[in-house]
């Protein structure tokens, strides 16, 4: 099996975990520079010392991003984006945004990594509970 295909399979599962609320992101930093805007990463603590990071990494001057997704083992204040890899990284891969001639399995990946940034973000700032809080206080308004 593709590095692809099991990155894809993985991204599923933790978007499901993390949509579930059985899973715990945390805010890990930026990657910067990463031209004017940085890059901007969440990891989640798996189990048995394993890891998981995903990064949303806009490209300079430009209206792309793309996105890095790992799997390592170790201490988690050491697992950090290398898309060159490192010797504790057990999984990594990189979805540019939007290449040129991209297969089927290419977009999928984009898609399952993008889709896994975002329910990362929103489990680590909270989002869910502060747009219920949101709706809460308009509902007493009206």
């Amino acid at each position: 099996m593709s590095t692809q295909a099991t990155a894809i399979r993985l991204a599923g599962k933790l978007t499901h975990l993390t949509a579930a609320g059985k899973l715990q992101w945390n805010d890990a930093g930026s990657l910067g520079p990463w031209g004017e805007r940085p890059g901007q990463v969440f990891k989640a603590s798996v189990g048995d010392g394993t890891f998981a990071q995903i990064a949303k990494i806009p490209l300079p001057n430009s209206l792309i991003t793309s996105y890095y997704f790992g799997v390592a083992e170790g201490k988690p204040e050491l697992f950090e984006v290398n898309v060159q890899g490192r010797s504790d990284e057990i999984l990594g891969v990189f979805a540019e945004g939007y290449p040129a001639d991209p297969t089927d399995e290419t977009l999928k990946l984009l898609s399952s990594l993008k889709d896994l940034y975002t329910a990362a973000r929103d489990n680590a700032k909270g989002t869910r509970q502060k747009v219920e809080k949101f709706e809460q206080l308009l509902e007493r308004l009206a």
